[in-house]
């Protein structure tokens, strides 16, 4: 949630080790709006066939980083002090300096 607004209503958490290993690997697409990872500061892009936007959310729900349009075959810096990944496909969301992520398990 981003000032009580729902971005993701269909996002799915990934908490096995084939889930979290795999991610968007050999995918062209997800039956979701969102993977989220708990716990991961870095990510690639090997054997993914989708451009992809990855949002990294510390603990107090601030936004660490942004990476857009992340295309095959890309190592991206670790970002540390990342308590959720989430990774989306579509287009870039905006976001500002002060915005709030809230995680909501359901």
């Amino acid at each position: 949630m981003l000032n009580g607004e729902v971005l993701f209503a269909k996002a799915r958490i990934m908490n096995s080790f084939f889930e979290r290993l795999s991610g968007l690997m050999f995918k062209k697409d997800i039956p979701c709006d969102a993977l989220v990872f708990k716990d991961c500061g870095s990510i690639h892009s090997f054997f993914c066939f989708v451009i992809f936007n990855a949002l990294f959310i510390g603990r107090d729900g601030k936004i660490l980083n942004h990476f857009t349009n992340i295309k095959q075959n890309k190592i991206l810096p670790p970002v540390f002090k990342t308590k959720y990944l989430i990774e989306y496909l579509n287009k870039p969301l905006k976001f500002s300096d002060n915005d709030i992520i809230e995680v909501v398990e359901i």
